[in-house]
């Protein structure tokens, strides 16, 4: 309760609804209501307005005429484009701190693979067909960690703020939302395994690479969720899945400076 209370209200306002999105709470297409949301929080309507300002400035919400503020959602072509922008900005962290790895950032980025590794190991032991929401859970702050320590090992604040606002973004609208398959999960590890390998061996242009290949099979992946989406009406089939509260406290201190 003290912590909260040194946080301005603002920001306790912007995680807050942030955060709401994220778990699907508040799903795309939902109206947002200052009011409504002033009584949840036991605020005024004021910092609600600055906070729903910065997360339409983010791209998580938009303002509809006539309609008001709702949880903005995404068309194909803008998730193609979230992807384009990621791959052109994470293939270049990865070529640049190739063979510059700090021990602990060698260690964490092993560990953060390994992790990989036991949820899939613990989906061949349970018989499943598919992960369940724990293992989802496990598996995506597993994943996006990974992705986290490059961008954070290059040094550029303003390209892992960039990357970190497009990957909350693809994270409500794509596959990552739909749980995973072993085939999935096996794949994002042999790619982690091969772009960490390069960038010990301090092979920059293999680092990329190994990046853009990544990137390209999770934007094919996110595609082909959208469209069977689209041909299911939209149905709300996937999995409330909320960011690692870590990974989000993160990525909200890195404007701040504070990461």
């Amino acid at each position: 309760m003290e912590l909260m209370e040194k946080i301005p209200r603002r920001k306790q306002a912007y995680q807050y609804i942030q955060q709401r999105i994220l778990s699907g709470d508040l799903p795309a297409g939902t109206q947002i209501s200052e009011l409504a949301l002033a009584k949840e929080i036991g605020m005024s309507r004021m910092p609600i307005r600055e906070a729903i300002r910065q997360l339409e400035v983010e791209g998580l919400v938009r303002q509809v005429p006539r309609f008001g503020t709702i949880v903005h959602s995404l068309d194909r072509s803008e998730m193609a484009e979230l992807y384009e922008v990621r791959e052109a900005l994470e293939s270049h962290a990865a070529e640049l701190i190739a063979g510059h790895l700090t021990g602990e950032d060698k260690q964490i980025l092993s560990l953060l693979c390994h992790k990989i590794v036991l949820v899939a190991q613990e989906l061949r032991e349970s018989g499943e067909k598919m992960l369940s929401p724990e293992m989802m859970q496990r598996f995506l702050a597993a994943d996006m960690g990974f992705h986290m320590v490059i961008l954070r090992a290059s040094g550029n604040r303003r390209m892992m703020k960039i990357v970190s606002d497009l990957r909350v973004l693809s994270r409500i609208f794509t596959a990552q939302r739909e749980t995973h398959d072993l085939k999935i999960v096996t794949s994002v590890y042999r790619f982690h395994r091969r772009i960490l390998r390069a960038m010990k061996r301090g092979n920059g242009e293999l680092a990329r690479y190994w990046m853009r290949e990544h990137i390209r099979e999770s934007r094919r992946l996110a595609l082909e969720s959208f469209d069977r989406r689209q041909a299911m009406g939209d149905a709300r089939s996937a999995l409330p899945l909320a960011l690692p509260q870590d990974l989000l406290e993160e990525i909200n201190q890195i404007e701040s400076g504070e990461a």
